[in-house]
């Protein structure tokens, strides 16, 4: 018999979640230039803000990462090499500084999740030095590292767990934030996370757990989602002109999940902004950028916007660089707001952000493949619930095509890039260009 993930609130299965990087989010790099933009969001319909690690991160030039060397900003810092969970790096901040943000959000009826690195730590943390038994050893008594060259927490030690429970706790008690993004989860065990839930459902009842992790039984206990990293390589492949549209449908029906198991669709983030040769905003082309949101919010899963995606941003990022260490790395220009790119895409997501709350059908909704007579560069399929659909089409390649597609007479366009000129069961299809009927 099929398992069955958990039930999830509704503010987290009818919304679509805002990934904030801070150090990349603005010039300021700070928690408050996040806090002054909440207003901004709101309007565009956003309710779910996911920050980057802000706690206190390990300053040593030793033990960095491969990934942290080849960026060539020289900072010694990575926000996933923690040194004390407890405390808001002074990069981004205070404690205070993350109060007034989780205040401000939930006065604009927002929710706020936190980055957890709970995998590995930094070397010059304090808490292993008090308690080297929290790190798992090799024989001679030097740490065991992860492949990112980090000290790895050993979770058969009973302290530790205490710890980490105790950190979690703290930020949903007294700071009030909504949930936690954990990173690698799946480097975790299960046990260990069930217990975390049970612990934080204690103190707020609708809290939730993401997986940056594929462990799909995961979300059967523990987690309301679970990365789909099969997700964001298929489509930036598809759309840059090197993968059939197939490998979409594909992508999308050979995942084994639990019944109701939700995961997240993105394109950008901050690993793929980091390592990915040239953003998807420059590579793919405005027009296939915004179909890739469009499909993301469509299809089946809780879609996660990258910062600056709403603006159409194409700057260069890192998430190794900073204001300090920018190397040769930009940031979002939040004031660019008003470029022609800029207001259609702001345009896009709140409509998106709107539908996504408004209508069960992107919730509930079965995802069903539509054939048509070009598949390796169409994609369509609809969402159906009851007596309600919507029906997705959509030119993955910068080329013009006519394409065999059964679209009911009776179908109204709601959104497009372009004109799809319909004639004798025929649409016409820009390089990049979609239309959503419904």
């Amino acid at each position: 018999m099929k398992r069955t993930a958990i039930c999830s609130p509704d503010w987290f299965n009818k919304s679509a979640i805002y990934q904030i990087n801070p150090r990349t989010f603005s010039k300021e790099g700070t928690i408050q230039a996040i806090t002054d933009e909440i207003p901004f969001l709101k309007d565009l319909g956003f309710r779910i803000l996911y920050l980057c690690p802000i706690f206190e991160a390990d300053e040593s030039l030793d033990n960095r990462s491969p990934r942290q060397l080849a960026s060539k900003t020289d900072n010694p810092k990575n926000p996933y090499r923690m040194n004390d969970y407890f405390s808001i790096d002074n990069e981004y901040g205070t404690m205070d500084d993350l109060r007034v943000l989780v205040k401000k959000a939930h006065e604009a009826g927002m929710y706020v999740l936190l980055d957890l690195v709970y995998a590995h730590i930094g070397n010059s943390a304090d808490i292993i030095k008090r308690h080297p038994e929290f790190v798992m050893q090799n024989q001679d008594g030097s740490f065991v590292c992860t492949e990112w060259n980090f000290p790895k927490f050993d979770f058969n030690n009973e302290g530790l767990r205490e710890y980490l429970y105790c950190n979690m706790v703290y930020y949903i008690s007294v700071i009030d934030v909504d949930g936690f993004r954990c990173d690698v989860g799946d480097m975790i065990p299960i046990d260990f996370w069930n217990e975390a839930k049970r612990r934080i459902l204690r103190v707020k009842p609708d809290a939730v757990l993401v997986n940056e992790g594929s462990r799909y039984h995961y979300m059967e206990t523990a987690f309301d989602a679970c990365y789909c990293f099969g997700w964001h390589e298929c489509m930036r492949n598809v759309f840059c002109g090197t993968a059939s549209a197939l490998t979409v449908r594909e992508q999308h029906e050979n995942l084994e999940l639990p019944k109701g198991a939700k995961l997240l669709r993105d394109i950008d983030n901050h690993d793929t902004v980091t390592d990915w040769l040239g953003r998807t905003e420059t590579v793919c082309g405005h027009n296939g950028m915004e179909q890739i949101e469009v499909i993301n919010y469509l299809i089946e899963g809780i879609p996660m916007v990258y910062a600056g995606n709403e603006l159409a941003c194409e700057a260069e990022l890192s998430m190794f660089a900073n204001r300090f260490f920018p190397g040769s790395f930009g940031v979002t220009n939040r004031n660019d707001k008003y470029s022609e790119k800029s207001k259609r895409r702001q345009q896009i997501i709140m409509f998106l952000n709107k539908i996504k709350a408004e209508k069960d059908l992107l919730h509930l909704g079965k995802t069903i493949w539509i054939e048509n007579s070009m598949p390796d560069i169409v994609l369509s399929f609809k969402r159906a619930l009851a007596d309600e659909e919507i029906l997705f089409v959509g030119n993955t390649k910068n080329t013009v095509v006519d394409v065999d597609i059964p679209i009911p007479e009776d179908k109204k366009c709601m959104l497009t890039n372009g004109q799809n000129l319909q004639s004798g069961g025929k649409l016409h299809l820009e390089p990049y260009e979609y239309a959503v009927f419904i």
